[in-house]
């Protein structure tokens, strides 16, 4: 089974964190949740103890769900980042029934190939400044890592190769190749910041075609928000889970 991390109570709801590519600690700032509910964080590929795999989707959804499974619990929760707000939009649509509410935070869905083409092509370079462990160490600082997520980060992210960097491209997710998403019912909301790039606010128009996926756009935030911005981004988050679980109990009362 995949491994992964484990934060607070299992007698609370679970939320499932899909961290971004190569950030296994792109939830440092919700870790506080923990007082609330229990979070999982997989290490997907390429990043903590999976650093060394190549991402591959398909493959990548199997191993989540099967790590879903073992917990045993009817419904939980999902909050994805980037790629892993990909992934979590293929977690729903694959079992909608297993999820009572998802979050996305800049899933890039609106693939344009010379986009594509153009972060493949730096995959050397980008694959190569991962392994200075000062700058690994201190692109963690910015993101307001504690020392060990960041010392962390800068041990496993020496394994970063070309191959691995361009298979968090070459593999994103197509939206519009999966119509499945336009019948999920789940209680979805998915933002994006201000400062993000036009394909990404794209991204956020395609999500938002659901009429159950509410969408938004943080100000004066980038594409780092979930660890940049959590002062912002905390309360709406807090704000949707309360109103899901309101919403789910008021359900279950009128039946």
């Amino acid at each position: 089974m995949i491994h992964f991390d484990e934060y607070g109570n299992r007698d609370n709801p679970t939320i499932l964190l899909l961290h971004g590519a190569a950030a296994l600690d792109t939830f440092c700032g919700q870790y506080g949740f923990a007082e609330e509910y229990h979070l999982i964080v997989p290490h997907l590929y390429g990043a903590g103890k999976s650093a060394g795999k190549v991402y591959e989707p398909e493959g990548m959804k199997r191993e989540v769900l099967s790590l879903v499974d073992s917990l045993h619990k009817d419904k939980i929760g999902v909050i994805g980042h980037s790629l892993g707000a990909q992934l979590a939009v293929m977690l729903v649509c694959e079992r909608p029934a297993q999820f009572y509410f998802a979050v996305f935070l800049s899933a890039w869905v609106n693939p344009a190939p010379k986009t594509v083409k153009m972060y493949s092509r730096m995959a050397g370079m980008m694959a190569g400044l991962l392994h200075w462990k000062r700058l690994v160490r201190f692109q963690g600082k910015y993101w307001h890592y504690t020392k060990a997520q960041a010392d962390y980060m800068a041990e496993y992210s020496k394994q970063m190769t070309p191959q691995i960097y361009r298979s968090f491209f070459e593999n994103t997710l197509d939206l519009r190749r999966l119509p499945v998403y336009s019948a999920v019912d789940v209680p979805m909301l998915a933002i994006c910041g201000s400062g993000e790039v036009k394909d990404m606010k794209t991204s956020l128009t395609l999500l938002g075609s659901n009429p159950h996926c509410r969408t938004m756009v943080l100000s004066k935030a980038g594409h780092d928000f979930p660890m940049r911005k959590a002062d912002k981004l905390n309360p709406i988050l807090r704000e949707f889970i309360s109103g899901v679980k309101a919403e789910e109990k008021k359900s279950r009362t009128a039946e």
